[in-house]
């Protein structure tokens, strides 16, 4: 009897907590402002950044799966370890705020000098600038001093339109978290969508949480970029030495004008 008492009691609380209703949406207690600076803080909060990312391409030119090692340390210093099929190296880009190295292993050639010449370049077949790579990799959305259009509640979560003199952007925050799970870029002069990111999965890691699964996405062009992160460690000690890249002495060094 009184296994099957404590047997309904279980049944009860667990009934209790999936019958538990989501955070809802307090656009009194929390403003616009006040979710844009809790993002700005989590972004800041991330010092360091060593995971696995399996990457997933998909456009009109090329369609394709690799894997990753992503390290970052600061707001600025990146190295990216990308490895094709059956674990064949494929390349690395190292990029801090001043300089950049691109390692193609595949052809055997590099790039290296200043990171505004590198900027805009695409890393291997990706869709996306070394910018946006950074970005991407390192869950970063930084957004400047915006202009409120709108602030709502819709589709349950807290929901911005902005702008500012790049684009303007429609935002997403989860209640649960507070933190963006979905962003839009439109273009201002011609207001067309550009691309947008979601941030999906929510994990705590280390103390922090960290999206698990994020998707960029290029409508227009059907470009995509989607990565599932995977032996996360954030703001642990990492060694210098971690951000070096070996280059073959035969490789080639191209030259940037070209």
């Amino acid at each position: 009897m009184k296994r099957l008492l404590a047997i309904a009691a279980l049944m009860v609380l667990a009934s209790c907590a999936v019958l538990k209703p989501p955070p809802r949406v307090d656009l009194v207690k929390y403003d616009y402002k006040f979710l844009l600076e809790n993002h700005s803080r989590w972004q800041q909060s991330i010092k360091t950044l060593k995971a696995d990312a399996r990457i997933t391409l998909d456009s009109p030119l090329y369609s394709g799966n690799f894997n990753a090692e992503v390290l970052r340390q600061g707001a600025d210093s990146l190295l990216v370890t990308v490895r094709g099929p059956f674990g064949m190296n494929m390349g690395k880009v190292f990029v801090n705020k001043k300089r950049f190295v691109f390692y193609n292993q595949v052809m055997n050639q590099f790039l290296m000098g200043e990171r505004e010449d590198f900027r805009s370049r695409r890393f291997l077949q990706f869709p996306v600038s070394v910018d946006q790579l950074m970005q991407i990799l390192s869950v970063q959305d930084r957004f400047m001093v915006l202009k409120k259009r709108e602030f709502e509640q819709r589709d349950g979560q807290y929901y911005l339109e902005a702008e500012n003199g790049h684009y303007r952007y429609r935002i997403w925050f989860d209640p649960a978290n507070l933190l963006i799970s979905r962003v839009e870029y439109f273009d201002l002069e011609s207001d067309r969508l550009s691309y947008y990111k979601t941030y999906e999965n929510y994990t705590l890691i280390d103390g922090i949480y960290f999206p698990q699964l994020v998707n960029f996405v290029r409508p227009e062009e059907k470009e995509g970029l989607s990565l599932i992160f995977t032996n996360v460690e954030i703001n642990r000690p990492v060694s210098p030495r971690a951000f070096l890249i070996e280059i073959d002495e035969a490789a080639t060094q191209l030259d940037l004008d070209l």
